[in-house]
């Protein structure tokens, strides 16, 4: 993805890899990563009505789950990463 071409009504794009890693635990996919030069960031479509409700129950700690699929996601994010870039 392009940051140039970002929709923010279709896409959820944050830096935070705990965040990506818990989405990616919650079921909503494998995201794509852009890079700005300077940042990775990872982008989820936003074609799932739950992902907001996940990402406040992230942000107020309130998200549970299971801890070592987190930690597989959370892991496989900072490989990509540092593979790409």
């Amino acid at each position: 993805m392009v940051v140039s071409t970002f929709n923010p009504d279709k896409y959820f794009k944050t830096s935070n890899t705990a965040l990506a890693a818990y989405l990616i635990s919650e079921g909503f996919g494998t995201p794509d990563i852009d890079y700005d030069g300077t940042k990775a960031f990872f982008v989820f479509p936003r074609d799932n009505s739950h992902i907001e409700q996940s990402i406040r129950d992230f942000e107020t700690t309130r998200a549970e789950g299971n801890i070592r699929v987190f930690f597989n996601a959370y892991q496989s994010l900072i490989r990509r990463i540092k593979e790409r870039y």
